[in-house]
């Protein structure tokens, strides 16, 4: 498998989000993108990495700490920690 550093800052942001289990719809919601952006960065992402599902995207993240690497964990993490208090 190829690099996470071969991923755009976008790529890494929704693989993050992949392998937290956010649904292409939640994605698309959290960045302000639409759905088709979403799965396009996923086609350019499985390509990139050399993998073919979803499954194996999010395993190759969880593999490389990926959502240690990116800001978008924090930052949803809040968010869920917010709505938990709400």
């Amino acid at each position: 498998m190829a690099t996470f550093d071969k991923l755009t800052h976008q790529e890494q942001r929704i693989l993050s989000m992949v392998a937290q289990g956010f649904r292409n719809a939640k994605i698309a919601t959290e960045l302000v993108i639409s759905t088709r952006t979403v799965e396009t960065h996923l086609y350019h992402i499985f390509d990139k990495l050399g993998v073919s599902t979803r499954t194996q995207a999010a395993i190759y993240a969880l593999q490389t700490d990926v959502i240690q690497n990116t800001e978008i964990s924090r930052a949803s993490r809040e968010s869920n920690n917010q709505l938990n208090y709400s």
